[in-house]
């Protein structure tokens, strides 16, 4: 590492943020008031030689700058948030109190207080939001507007032309503010996306390799099997094909999936299920679903991501491969609190008590086991919806799943 990537390195670690500040803007808005009180304590040692403000002492000055040293310090933990208040108050109200009792008043001095408004105000655009910038302007206009004209008793017509210009200022850095701020909202927005869209694309990948090898083995399957009874049972050919034909139709749907919108708002969860299941049932010859659902939960709804429909169709198709000979799954869908509560059960012999502890999980012998892997690939899905998925105890034998999805209502996605 050469000596400029050192010096680089260590300015960088200078106005670092503190882990507890989050989000791209705040952590620029953190680093750039950490620079300002970093610059500023030189700037008041030089000022403390050279200014012609005799009525402050050079132990008001040190006091200063060991107030701005502090507040520096302030910025590099969690009370980020108390010294940004503390240092936008400031650089509003100090040049008018500096011009309040440090000068005595002339009115060529007026102009240079409102290059400070301007300054003030640009420093609230980059260090906060319009709202802060609004009270900044109402605050310093208001107030040199009342010393000016009361205190000092100059007649308003000597300054209005002044006032106005500081109004004028003021409204078009609101402008400015706001067309920032939304901009910084886009980019966000579409940083999250990205994001989004990317951890969807490694878990569908994931998802897609999953889903299709089993699709793929058990159409093979269902081709060797025809051809075994293709002079014997002609019927048995026929759900041989039907099966693998659904089963390549589904193959094509997973191909499909990133052509549908990000997130599907306002989806009925009931009704959401049970199109899963009836294609379920035809993509497994002999699988039975039954979806039942209380009275309240088709009042609700949720934002379904399209990585969604592959959970159900992944839990059914364990039902279908483990389940025995006719498997039959419940699906029971209930609200508690904003949260819809999922209850699937199958018929099937359950899951093996050396399998429960990887099951969802992504170790070595959980991804050795199809199942597993898929199981895990769901909980990841559920997750990001703001859920969960559970094995329960099954009295009557079966595999028995517990799902959690909130509601729109609830703040889930």
């Amino acid at each position: 590492m050469g000596l400029l990537d050192k010096i680089r390195q260590f300015l960088s670690s200078l106005v670092e943020p503190h882990p507890s500040i989050q989000g791209i803007r705040k952590r620029q808005q953190s680093r750039l008031l950490s620079s300002l009180l970093l610059l500023g304590i030189p700037i008041f040692t030089a000022v403390q030689f050279t200014s012609e403000l005799l009525l402050f002492s050079s132990a008001i000055y040190g006091g200063a700058i060991a107030l701005v040293f502090i507040m520096y310090l302030g910025t590099r933990t969690k009370y980020y948030d108390a010294v940004l208040t503390i240092t936008l108050a400031g650089i509003t109200m100090l040049p008018i109190v500096l011009f309040l009792y440090g000068t005595s008043w002339q009115p060529r001095d007026l102009p240079r207080l409102m290059v400070w408004i301007l300054v003030a105000l640009i420093a609230g655009t980059l260090l906060a939001n319009t709202k802060v910038v609004l009270v900044q302007g109402i605050a310093m206009v208001s107030t040199m507007t009342f010393i000016v004209v009361v205190l000092f008793d100059t007649p308003f017509a000597a300054v209005d032309s002044h006032v106005g210009t500081s109004i004028v200022v003021t409204f078009f850095v609101l402008v400015a503010s706001y067309t920032l701020e939304q901009n910084v909202e886009q980019v966000d927005q579409r940083t999250v996306d990205i994001s989004r869209k990317q951890w969807e694309l490694e878990v569908y990948t994931q998802l897609l390799r999953h889903d299709l090898r089993n699709d793929l083995q058990a159409i093979l399957g269902l081709i060797e099997l025809a051809e075994l009874f293709v002079d014997i049972d002609p019927e048995k050919v026929r759900d041989s094909l039907t099966q693998s034909l659904n089963l390549g139709n589904r193959m094509v749907q997973l191909l499909h999936v990133f052509s549908m919108s990000l997130e599907q708002p306002g989806t009925d969860l009931v009704k959401h299920i049970e199109e899963v299941a009836k294609e379920s049932q035809k993509t497994h010859i002999g699988l039975k679903i039954e979806v039942s659902s209380s009275v309240n939960v088709s009042k609700k709804t949720f934002s379904a991501s399209r990585l969604l429909p592959m959970v159900w169709q992944n839990i059914f198709r364990n039902a279908a491969q483990y389940a025995g000979v006719e498997p039959t799954v419940h699906v029971d869908i209930d609200l508690e609190d904003e949260v819809f509560v999922v209850s699937i059960s199958d018929n099937g012999p359950g899951i093996p008590e050396e399998k429960r502890e990887y099951l969802f999980r992504r170790g070595s012998e959980a991804a050795s086991d199809e199942s597993g892997l898929g199981l895990y690939l769901s909980k990841i899905v559920l997750v990001s919806h703001g859920g969960s998925i559970e094995l329960v105890e099954n009295e009557t034998g079966g595999t028995s799943f517990l799902i959690k999805i909130p509601t729109s209502s609830s703040g889930g996605s």
